[in-house]
């Protein structure tokens, strides 16, 4: 959705977008998967496992057709996921 939505805003939103597009990205992320209940617990049951978005044509946010993207949305989604499993251990 974040990424759909971005591509309909003429660019460049900010001059320093390509130093904070992965932070925002992150916190993005946590909120989406700390407001829907139901997508939190499907990421949490994914365990310790490597997560990839399998985006043949995204090199950057995700693995790319032949597998040599760099995953970063995959490593976003890893991140949230410890944040969520940490977040769970300290309120149980």
């Amino acid at each position: 959705d974040v990424k759909r939505i971005g591509s309909e805003i003429p660019w460049p939103v900010r001059s320093d977008w390509d130093d904070v597009q992965e932070e925002i990205m992150q916190e993005a992320v946590y909120h989406k998967f700390t407001s829907h209940p139901n997508i939190r617990r499907q990421l949490l049951r994914t365990g310790n496992s490597i997560l990839v978005e399998s985006s043949p044509s995204d090199y950057y946010w995700g693995s790319g057709a032949d597998g040599s993207g760099k995953n970063r949305m995959g490593m976003i989604l890893m991140d949230v996921r410890t944040r969520l499993q940490r977040e769970e251990r300290i309120t149980a």
